[in-house]
């Protein structure tokens, strides 16, 4: 054999796909915990907005309320919300914080992959969403007497639902971040802000304007808080608002996946990596 030639065994092993390295997602988790956590952001974000939120909404729900069941409704309300948005966040302020410190060129040099990256940002956003949903629900019993699992059994399909749609949400940021630089910041928030009024997070679709109801009814989180809504007031699980949000999100989340990927694919072909030097 040529010794210039390679062996099948060399070529196979270069075009072989990387595999997936739990340690470097360990090392990847433990390195964004320890960057963010020396910004005040991080910290407000994680702990005193919740704590903000769930004193707000309690307080609306007694203020203007009659009973128990206004206070466990927005309680409970802002509490599956912060499901979603500290997973966006945690997804989306990932690969910006890699932006804004100038590492993202150093992070592609390494054999760290893109699934392990992703998956990185999954993980800090799981703990993120534990910790500020722990204090929302420390909230509701303290100040409020209020039971984080107020709405039953409904909870944990609903929280299940909320986590892969603010995952869906926090790739399709990402994909966006990949084009557009830090410039896609407002995406972060803006996405979120947009759906709060339009999921009925807090109050039936039919107290929407007539014109927007269509749209809201199309959000699978409008069916998602309706089933929690059921739950809190008739003691049933409403399987069939859960089956149609299922069915949503499982678009969406095929769709953002889809998005990210493409993305991720002209990145490469394209050489998109220049704008972040």
């Amino acid at each position: 054999m040529d010794p210039a030639t390679p062996s099948t065994t060399e070529t196979d092993s270069r075009s072989a796909p990387p595999t997936f390295d739990t340690r470097r997602v360990r090392a990847m988790v433990r390195r964004s915990l320890l960057s963010q956590s020396r910004n005040p952001d991080f910290w407000f974000l994680l702990l005193v907005l919740p704590l903000v939120d769930g004193l707000l909404f309690g307080s609306i729900g007694v203020a203007y309320g009659i009973g128990d069941a206004p206070v466990v409704l927005l309680v409970t309300g802002i509490m599956l919300f912060h499901l979603i948005w500290q997973l966006t966040l945690a997804g989306s302020f990932g690969l910006l914080d890699e932006v804004w410190s100038r590492n993202l060129l150093n992070l592609i040099a390494t054999p760290l992959t893109e699934r392990e990256m992703l998956s990185s940002f999954g993980v800090v956003g799981l703990l993120r969403t534990g910790v500020s949903v722990t204090v929302i629900g420390a909230v509701g019993v303290v100040f409020f007497a209020v039971s984080p699992t107020s709405a039953g059994v409904v909870l944990v399909p609903s929280a299940a639902l909320l986590l892969l749609f603010g995952w869906s949400v926090a790739l399709f940021v990402v994909g966006l971040t990949l084009q557009y630089g830090d410039r896609a910041e407002v995406f972060s928030w803006g996405t979120l802000v947009l759906l709060m009024p339009l999921s009925g997070v807090f109050y039936p679709v039919e107290s929407l304007p007539p014109v927007l109801q269509a749209v809201a009814r199309a959000i699978p989180l409008t069916h998602v808080f309706d089933a929690v809504r059921i739950g809190i007031e008739d003691g049933e699980v409403a399987w069939a608002q859960l089956a149609v949000a299922a069915a949503g999100t499982a678009v969406i989340a095929a769709a953002s996946t889809w998005f990210v990927a493409h993305q991720l694919r002209r990145f490469r072909r394209d050489g998109w990596v220049t704008r972040f030097v």
